[in-house]
């Protein structure tokens, strides 16, 4: 029989954000595909969730999500394990060197691309073809009316997508483009059902955010974190996994498009 338990995958989910949305979304029962590309962290993660007790079931797939044989490799792995997946997150990012486009070297240009906008692609693409799928169980969405399916994936952005003076020009670049990923991907499937929102964080306390070197960086940008940091402080990433978990649930269910900015009221200031 099918298991009835709901199942994500969550990517980046080896440290940080991605590592604190995979716990929140175990403690509730969700089944969780846990992707990264960093192998030998990544066991350690899950051996470290499953520790905690929770009434989910961790899977650890070791992946590199910009290439496609490896992330369907990850729909496969994931399917097998769990019949069906009935939500993605969109979790691993990395950061640029803060460089304006004039000094951007077009090898991290490419990579920061590469990992934050193409790898959101290739798994949003299956996520769609997964929730489309003939004979999928009904499990995560409303088969009421026109709606014939259901599904959600959750875009992790930034405050970057809104302002372009507190990261680099890839960074900045790649969350733009993460919004209009997520837009279009809920107007186009939203008569079946599928959901796709974004959230936009400020400052976190993550693995993305140890890599900041303020005295490297140039004052412009070392000046913006500093305000930040004095004013608004760094958000909570058991808050942030929480509010990934609500927009994937049933709760969430009219909620499609929706960009969130989660940054403790930094780009009110």
């Amino acid at each position: 029989m099918a298991s009835t338990k709901l199942s994500v995958i969550v990517t980046g989910a080896a440290v940080g954000l991605g590592k604190a949305i995979a716990v929140e979304f175990l403690k509730c029962g969700w089944q969780v595909a846990l992707v990264d590309i960093a192998a030998e962290k990544l066991a350690a993660t899950v051996d470290a969730v499953n520790a905690l007790g929770h009434p989910g079931e961790a899977l650890g797939v070791a992946a590199d999500i910009t290439d496609e044989a490896s992330v369907q490799s990850v729909f496969d792995k994931s399917v097998a394990a769990f019949g069906q997946v009935d939500a993605l997150v969109n979790s691993a990012g990395i950061m640029d060197k803060f460089h304006a486009v004039g000094e951007q070297d077009v090898a991290l240009w490419n990579k920061v691309l590469d990992v934050n906008l193409n790898g959101a692609f290739l798994l949003s693409r299956l996520a769609a073809q997964e929730f489309l799928r003939e004979g999928r169980v009904v499990r995560n969405g409303d088969a009421s009316g026109e709606v014939k399916t259901g599904g959600a994936i959750v875009n992790i952005a930034s405050i970057a997508a809104f302002r372009g003076g507190v990261a680099g020009v890839a960074y900045t670049t790649s969350k733009y483009a993460a919004i209009g990923l997520t837009t279009s991907t809920a107007a186009a499937y939203a008569k079946q059902g599928i959901r796709c929102n974004a959230i936009c964080p400020g400052s976190m306390e993550t693995a993305i955010a140890e890599d900041f070197d303020y005295s490297s960086l140039g004052q412009q940008f070392a000046s913006v974190m500093k305000v930040n940091e004095m004013s608004v402080g760094f958000s909570d990433t058991g808050r942030l996994g929480r509010l990934v978990l609500f927009l994937c649930g049933e709760d969430g269910q009219d909620i499609n498009g929706a960009v969130i900015q989660v940054d403790r009221g930094w780009t009110s200031i």
